[in-house]
C-alpha cells in the first residue's frame, strides 16, 4: 500500500473551514458597528499629543551573545544617545520623536550586539559599522508625533479646527484638565498617543513583525467628559533582524515612518469621516472565505493564511493570469445595505472607491504597489505590471457624499474582529499571486 500523505493538507481544509463557518456564525450574531454619532457635534477640535511615553519592545533584536556582544551593544547605544541634544528636534512633537529615538537607540545597541557575537573577531569593522547605523537613525528618527501627523492631515483636508495657545494647551494636558480650552474657542479635543511600538517575534533568522499602536480619546472641553475612545494598530512588515537592519538601519527606519503615516490616516478617517457599513455582516469573498464589507468579486479570495508552507502555497492564494490584473468588487452600496437602511440611498451621491495593493513578504504587507483614490466604478485594471510569481494583498473602500458631506466605508477584511482596528492593508486582506 502506497502511503498518503494528503492528510496533513485535508486537516488543514477542514480547519480553515470550521474557522470561516465560526466566524460567519459569529457575525451573523452582530459584528460590532462603530461608534460615528458624535460626528455631528465635533465643533472647533483641537488635535493634541496625551503625552505619555510609548512601551517600546524591539523582540527579536536583543540575541546577541557573549563579550562580543556585550562589547558592540555598549558602544552602539552610547554613539546613539550621545547625538540626542544635537539639535534637529524642535516644537511639540519634540518628545515623542525623542521618545521613539530612545527606543531606536536600543534596537542599535542590540544590532551591535548580535554584529559582535557573530561576526567577532572583526571589533573595529563592527564599531565602525555601528557608527554608520547610530547616525542614520540619530537623524531619520526625529520626525513629527502621531498627532501633529493627524493635525496635517486633518487640516489638509478642510476639517473644522482650533489651535490653542500653546502654552494653555500644555498646562491642560498636565492637569488633565481640558475645561480651560473651552474659553480659547475649542469645542472637543481630540487626544492622540503612541502607546506602543516594536517588533514582534524571536530569534535572528527567524522574521519579527514591526507594529505600532495607538489610542485615541475625544473630549469634550466645556465638562470634560469623554465622547469616544478606540485603540488602532498597524501591522507593518514582517522582516529577518538582517533585513530590518541592512542599508544602516534604513527599512526599520522607513517602517517606522509608514507607521505614522498609516496611523494618521486611519484616526483621521475614524474620526472624522467614517460612515459603518448599515449590512454589519458576512458575504461570501470566495472559497472558504468571508469578506467584511466590499466583497470581492474578480479576484476571489481564500480562507485565513494557516502559515502551513506546502497547504499555503497550493491552496490560500487565487492565481492571476494577468500581470496587469482586472479587480472586481461589490458596487457601494450593497443590497443589503438599503435592505437595512431604506432611507440611505435617497442621501448619497458620488460614489467613488478606493483601492490599495501591497506586494506580500514573510506573509505580511510589504511595499504598496498601488493606491488609487476616486475610483469611479466598482473594478480598475492595474496599468503597470506586476511581478511574476508573486503574491499580494489588497483592500478596497467606498467614498461618497452623505447629505452633502465627504464619507468612507471601513476597508473590507476577512476578519470582522480587525474590521476598524487595523490599518489597511494588512494580514486580513484579500489575496491573489501571479503566475
Amino acid at each position: 500500500m502506497r502511503p498518503c500523505h494528503c492528510r496533513a493538507p485535508r486537516i488543514t481544509a477542514w480547519l480553515t473551514l470550521l474557522v470561516f463557518i465560526l466566524q460567519s456564525g459569529c457575525a451573523a450574531l452582530g459584528v460590532k458597528t462603530p461608534e460615528t454619532t458624535f460626528q455631528d457635534s465635533l465643533g472647533r477640535v483641537a488635535i493634541l499629543s496625551a503625552g505619555h511615553e510609548a512601551e517600546l519592545s524591539f523582540e527579536g533584536f536583543a540575541q546577541g551573545k557573549g563579550e562580543g556582544a556585550a562589547r558592540g551593544a555598549g558602544s552602539t547605544f552610547v554613539s546613539c544617545t550621545g547625538g540626542l541634544g544635537r539639535g534637529g528636534c524642535g516644537g511639540e512633537f519634540c518628545g515623542a520623536a525623542v521618545i521613539l529615538m530612545l527606543g531606536i537607540c536600543g534596537v542599535a545597541g542590540v544590532v551591535g550586539g548580535v554584529a559582535g557575537a557573530t561576526a567577532a573577531p572583526g571589533a573595529d569593522k563592527i564599531q565602525q559599522s555601528e557608527q554608520v547605523l547610530s547616525d542614520v537613525m540619530q537623524h531619520a528618527t526625529i520626525q513629527d508625533s502621531l498627532s501633529r501627523q493627524v493635525a496635517a492631515l486633518a487640516s489638509d483636508r478642510g476639517e473644522n479646527l482650533a489651535t490653542p495657545a500653546a502654552n494653555m494647551a500644555e498646562l491642560a494636558r498636565h492637569e488633565h484638565d481640558y475645561s480651560v480650552l473651552a474659553e480659547q474657542g475649542v469645542d472637543t479635543v481630540l487626544e492622540v498617543a503612541l502607546t506602543r511600538a516594536g517588533t514582534r517575534g524571536a530569534g535572528i533568522d527567524a522574521p519579527v513583525q514591526l507594529y505600532m499602536e495607538a489610542r485615541v480619546r475625544l473630549i469634550r472641553t466645556v465638562d470634560n467628559s469623554e465622547l469616544f475612545s478606540a485603540d488602532y494598530e498597524y501591522q507593518g512588515g514582517n522582516l529577518q533582524l538582517s533585513e530590518w537592519s541592512a542599508r544602516q538601519g534604513k527599512p526599520l527606519l522607513r517602517g517606522l515612518e509608514d507607521g505614522y503615516l498609516a496611523l494618521g490616516n486611519h484616526i483621521h478617517d475614524s474620526v472624522f469621516m467614517l460612515w459603518p457599513f448599515p449590512d454589519r455582516g458576512a458575504h461570501s469573498a470566495g472559497t472558504l472565505a468571508a469578506a467584511f464589507g466590499l466583497a470581492p468579486i474578480e479576484p476571489a479570495t481564500r480562507g485565513q493564511l494557516s502559515g502551513d508552507v506546502l497547504f499555503g502555497r497550493q491552496f490560500e492564494w487565487t492565481t492571476v493570469d494577468s500581470l496587469r490584473p482586472t479587480l472586481r468588487w461589490q458596487a457601494f452600496p450593497r443590497v443589503s445595505d438599503l435592505e437595512r437602511s431604506p432611507g440611505f440611498a435617497g442621501r448619497i451621491s458620488a460614489v467613488r472607491y478606493d483601492v490599495v495593493i501591497a506586494r506580500e513578504r514573510n506573509l505580511a504587507p510589504a511595499e504598496i504597489v498601488y493606491h488609487g483614490e476616486g475610483l469611479g466604478e466598482p473594478h480598475m485594471t492595474l496599468q503597470t505590471a506586476l511581478l511574476p510569481g508573486t503574491r499580494y494583498f489588497w483592500t478596497v473602500r467606498a467614498r461618497f457624499e452623505l447629505d452633502g458631506r465627504e464619507r468612507v466605508t471601513e476597508w473590507a477584511t476577512t476578519n470582522y474582529r480587525v474590521l476598524d482596528r487595523l490599518t489597511s492593508p494588512n494580514t486580513f486582506s484579500y489575496r491573489f499571486k501571479t503566475r
